[in-house]
């Protein structure tokens, strides 16, 4: 065995050759005869292991159903039955080979691991069975390419894709909007509502573009469209993409009152930024609707929200084609001591917008001030509250940008 095998499994290939030498003069190769047992259902042995040749069977204890995996295969490119206690009984196919390491021993070598991952991160936490089984089929899809991940309405796609290729006739662009009659009844509303009326009230999408200017078109068919991907069938997980859709709904109109307060930063982009933020929660509500104890569990689906949303919201808006910026506004809408260098963005927007939601009491709004986002999107100032002042006096605008969210 030698350092290049290991590399083939997507654990190990994170660590270094030096790390890999450690754990190959501290692991043991375990050769089988079919039949072999190596792991028993409902055991919490110290071992994890890894699958080097042969083939493997997993039996499930209730339905005595068997899965077989092959060295090399997909399936064979984790530890094997890695949950705990374990779910299935593990017997050799055929004859195998297998690699058989100390668990503490790999969380070691993991936490001086270069770099970082999110398999990396699975195997240092403890999760709950269900929970874990969710993160890990998560992870094995998206390792193989086939994470189910929400496309972006097609009539979305193409409008930004013209206007971005330098399409500038409103003509052209009300073609394709007219071809979903519910997104060109909505940007004529957008046209005609408060936030950007003019002397006369427009009566076509190619009016309304004209008013609109193609930047603030193209933000608002997007986010005209996104509200279909917030969808889900069990109870607990419709409640919840529900109460998501809202929750980005209010962070949206913040970002939007708070953007015309800010040098250098759109509030059609800032409303978008907003909206998405949260975009990493729809996949796995998807996936959670596989999975009824967890789909049942208030608490436990809230855990696995905070832990993988800013991961796959960051997935999500790259496949979509949003710049970096966008990107990171899904990556750090929660992590309070986000630093980068130069001006204010739209992740600081989206930090501060959902702060400002949370902390609306005066003593906690305090701690705004120390947040590295507030400083930036308003340098020099040290009192919070002057968020409440722009709140007090957008609340019209506030109200209107969530009306045009909410039809």
């Amino acid at each position: 065995m030698d350092t290049e095998q290991l590399k083939q499994f997507e654990l190990l290939r994170h660590l270094s050759d030096e790390q890999l030498i450690v754990l190959i003069h501290n692991s043991e190769t375990l050769r089988l005869g079919p039949g072999d047992s190596i792991v028993e259902a409902g055991s919490s042995d110290p071992f994890e292991y890894f699958l080097l040749a042969g083939e493997l069977d997993l039996q499930d204890p209730a339905t005595q159903s068997i899965k077989t995996i092959v060295a090399g295969s997909p399936d064979a490119q984790g530890p094997v039955a890695h949950k705990r206690p374990r779910a299935f009984h593990v017997r050799a196919h055929s004859n195998a080979q297998v690699l058989q390491v100390e668990r503490e021993a790999l969380k070691a070598l993991l936490q001086e691991a270069p770099g970082d991952s999110f398999e990396v991160r699975r195997v240092l936490r403890e999760e709950q069975p269900e929970d874990k089984q969710l993160l890990l089929d998560i992870y094995a899809d998206l390792r193989n390419n086939k994470l189910v991940l929400p496309s972006l309405p097609e009539v979305a796609v193409r409008i930004r894709r013209m206007i971005d290729e330098g399409t500038n006739s409103a003509k052209k662009i009300s073609q394709a909007v007219n071809t979903d009659p519910s997104i060109a009844a909505k940007l004529i509303k957008a046209a005609n509502s408060p936030l950007f009326r003019g002397t006369k009230e427009f009566e076509t999408s190619a009016q309304a573009i004209v008013r609109l200017g193609m930047q603030t078109t193209k933000q608002l068919v997007t986010t005209f469209t996104v509200k279909e991907l917030f969808k889900a069938n069990a109870p607990l997980l419709k409640q919840r993409m529900d109460s998501l859709w809202q929750h980005s709904i209010e962070i949206a109109a913040i970002c939007y009152v708070l953007a015309k307060n800010v040098r250098g930063l759109d509030p059609d982009q800032g409303l978008l930024a907003g909206l998405l933020h949260d975009i990493g929660v729809v996949p796995i509500l998807m996936y959670a609707d596989q999975y009824p104890t967890l789909a049942e569990d208030a608490q436990q689906l809230e855990k696995t929200l905070r832990e993988l949303k800013p991961e796959l919201g960051s997935v999500i808006l790259k496949r979509w084609g949003f710049n970096e910026e966008m990107v990171a506004t899904a990556t750090h809408s929660e992590n309070w001591r986000y630093q980068h260098e130069g001006e204010a963005d739209f992740a600081d927007l989206v930090i501060v917008a959902h702060l400002h939601h949370l902390m609306l009491d005066e003593e906690r709004m305090k701690k705004l001030s120390k947040v590295p986002a507030f400083r930036r999107l308003f340098p020099g100032e040290n009192d919070p509250s002057i968020l409440n002042g722009i709140m007090e006096q957008a609340k019209s605008q506030l109200e209107d940008t969530r009306q045009l969210l909410v039809a």
